[in-house]
């Protein structure tokens, strides 16, 4: 099979355009028409029923639209549903979601006698015995469907891709994969799985997430060379640094950092904010360039380095995090949604993820005095977390970039331990962090935050910006550009109005509904402008 090296999904990291459920099969076709025939070129699309209201007939949708206009679904180009979680939504949701995938490949076969779903994303993997009971779940769905139809498929014609969104997980991934294949009773030529970029920052900090996301690609590599099975990872990012920083202008930066990946999605806020020149550009560019970049290869002492640099970065990254993150989740209200999302509540159809594990963290934490200082950190939260584009958009939207939380006490600390040598072998290892914090640092102002968080933490955000600015010398004129950015004009003018609907300030406008329509066009512009809400 050919491996697809871009995958376009159905993020609503985007901030300009609202997408619905109805609208996403003719995305779907224009995002995999080949350019030459006025699309994106895409390879694949990721029809995503976790925490999202998609159709379960969402999936022959797109595999007709594609077929009538050409493309013949799981042999010119692939579709890959991104199964609902059986742990956080139900059993019973995940069980529909795969009924959806087997309907499309019994009714497509008839048209174009190929199978037009072969894999199906799992999320949320912490285990193997998640992945071989999801298994079970397909293998039973195609058995019913043999019964009843005279088409008959092979209980293991559809594999699984995991996808694995947390620290621990990503940096034991070669011990997870290698279980997983150890347990399929007909071993694979092959087999994909996917890195969530976006959650793991959410949980662990960026930095903590990137080294992670590196040293499973190396890791599944070395595993590659022990198996049979050839290992194929995805890059699930955003265009933000904060969820990977994927964008025309930094692919060659990004192709380094993230070297060894075989496909990358190409998420809403890439299409839309970038637009669709550019978006076919970097798919072009993706296409002819990303099998140059071969996975990094690290040495057990250097691993040891690694693992050191993530415990200290999501140390102070918790510490600031967990100050803020009320106020973040209070501000991600106000952030457009911009597809078909379920609730994040605990009541009725809804959606909810739990936060850090700091007991399994530890596991991986080789230093025993950081280890005994994460363990004291009180991480009990009476709110719900914002999922990652709705956190980082309200973090951009009072002037504090995640991406400095934490991270510059963090750099302080490897410098102290590690001397100069620490810094050069992080930037050695994230080729691209200068390039990470630069960005960030263009929409950051420390002054927007007063009232919105504690006097405290915003000291704590300005020590993490001038450090990091100090140690990775940053040659960014941060203050002119908060003076002369039409950018930071924004910011200003909707930090009284989102006050107000905080009920941290009086009313300035008439009524409420005017102020929140007036705020709710601020974000988009500022999220416009910085080429992804979240």
């Amino acid at each position: 099979m050919k491996i697809p090296k871009t995958m376009m999904t159905q993020h609503p990291d985007n901030a300009v355009e609202y997408i619905s459920i109805q609208q996403e099969p003719e995305e779907a076709l224009f995002s995999l028409l080949p350019q030459d025939l006025g699309g994106l070129g895409i390879d694949e699309v990721m029809i995503d029923f976790e925490g999202k209201l998609t159709p379960y007939h969402q999936p022959l949708q797109v595999a007709n639209e594609l077929f009538y206009n050409g493309l013949i679904p799981g042999k010119d180009v692939f579709i890959t549903p991104r199964l609902s979680s059986a742990d956080k939504e139900t059993v019973f949701r995940q069980i529909m979601c795969i009924m959806a995938a087997v309907e499309t490949n019994f009714s497509m076969f008839e048209k174009t006698q190929y199978q037009a779903i072969k894999e199906v994303i799992v999320p949320m993997c912490e285990s193997s015995k998640d992945l071989i009971d999801t298994l079970s779940r397909i293998q039973s769905v195609i058995e019913l469907g043999n019964k009843n139809f005279s088409i008959k498929f092979n209980e293991d014609t559809i594999n699984i891709i995991p996808l694995f969104e947390d620290v621990v997980s990503l940096v034991n991934i070669d011990n997870l994969l290698e279980e997983f294949i150890d347990g399929l009773k007909n071993k694979p030529k092959y087999i994909r799985f996917m890195i969530g970029r976006s959650d793991s920052a959410l949980s662990y900090g960026m930095v903590s997430s990137v080294l992670a996301v590196i040293l499973s690609i190396s890791k599944a590599k070395e595993l590659e060379k022990r198996h049979p099975t050839k290992i194929y990872p995805i890059m699930g990012c955003g265009s933000l640094p904060f969820r990977g920083q994927l964008t025309f202008e930094n692919i060659e930066n990004f192709l380094k950092t993230y070297s060894g990946i075989k496909t990358v999605t190409i998420q809403s806020a890439l299409r839309y904010d970038h637009g669709f020149e550019k978006t076919r550009s970097l798919v072009k560019y993706i296409e002819q360039n990303i099998d140059k970049y071969k996975a990094k290869e690290f040495s057990k002492e250097e691993i040891s380095i690694i693992k050191d640099f993530i415990s200290i970065f999501t140390k102070y990254y918790l510490k600031s995090f967990l100050k803020i993150a009320e106020t973040a989740a209070n501000i991600s209200i106000f952030i457009p949604k911009n597809r078909d999302r379920l609730a994040a509540s605990k009541k009725g159809l809804s959606y909810h993820r739990e936060f850090v594990d700091l007991n399994k963290f530890a596991t991986i934490i080789e230093n025993e005095k950081t280890k005994e200082e994460i363990l004291e950190i009180d991480t009990t939260l009476n709110v719900n977390i914002p999922r990652a584009i709705s956190f980082t958009a309200a973090m951009y939207t009072i002037g504090m970039p995640p991406e400095f939380l934490g991270t510059g006490r963090a750099l302080r600390e490897i410098k102290n331990k590690y001397g100069d040598f620490g810094i050069e072998k992080l930037i050695e290892i994230y080729p691209q962090i200068k390039n990470d914090m630069e960005f960030a640092l263009k929409y950051a102002n420390p002054n927007i935050t007063k009232r919105f968080i504690a006097e405290e933490v915003r000291k704590e955000y300005e020590i993490d910006i001038a450090l990091t600015r100090e140690i990775l010398n940053l040659d960014f004129d941060m203050e002119a550009n908060i003076e002369n950015s039409f950018y930071h004009t924004l910011l200003k003018t909707a930090r009284p109005i989102l006050l107000h609907l905080l009920g941290k300030e009086s009313q300035i406008l008439d009524n409420n509904c005017q102020e929140y329509n007036i705020l709710k066009e601020l974000i988009i512009k500022l999220g416009s402008i910085r080429g992804g809400l979240g």
